[in-house]
């Protein structure tokens, strides 16, 4: 690849295939020059250093999901909603297993723009229970609730848990689907 190529997107695509071969906190800007088949100080011009390049990771993830989110909700409301919600976040995640660690360092992070975009989906995630109640504290709870089971399931899978008799797809469905009959009681 010559120089006057590289982008920012094609670094970051880059980061995200020897993140998948090799494990997130393995990539270093010497191993994506390799790939790229250029200097290693040219990376420079587009990410400060690896923790810039994480950032421009996460961001990149999040507008992905975001989009991904609204394109997947249009005309979709109530348990509908929230089912959509749930099963296209899993699935996403599933998608970029080993990238999805970065969605968990957002608490920590300093960029502006990542916590941004952090809290976009969030936002659609609170629109969606606005649907149930107008009560913006009990939207908070389950809000919290909802990204709980979500994280909290997909955490397990990744970790090895969850194997044997019963599909984790089933399980993950029963939960969804408490979560969506406690929404209906008050």
């Amino acid at each position: 690849m010559q120089k006057r190529n590289l982008t920012k997107e094609k670094i970051i695509q880059v980061a995200f295939s020897l993140s998948d071969e090799i494990g997130l906190n393995k990539v270093t800007f010497q191993k994506i020059a390799e790939r790229l088949d250029i200097k290693y100080p040219s990376l420079y011009n587009h990410f400060s250093n690896m923790e810039d390049l994480k950032a421009g990771m996460t961001i990149y993830l999040f507008n992905d999901l975001n989009s991904m989110l609204m394109k997947r909700l249009i005309g979709k409301s109530g348990n509908e909603a929230v089912l959509e919600f749930a099963f296209a976040y899993k699935d996403f995640a599933f998608k970029n297993k080993t990238a999805y660690g970065l969605f968990m360092s957002i608490p920590r992070t300093n960029n502006e723009e990542a916590q941004l975009l952090a809290k976009e989906t969030t936002a659609i995630l609170r629109q969606i229970l606005d649907f149930y109640t107008s009560d913006e504290i009990e939207v908070i709870h389950k809000s919290r609730e909802l990204r709980s089971i979500i994280h909290g399931f997909i955490s397990m899978v990744f970790a090895g848990y969850f194997h044997g008799e019963i599909d984790p797809e089933e399980s993950f469905a029963v939960m969804i689907n408490d979560f969506i009959l406690s929404l209906s009681r008050k």
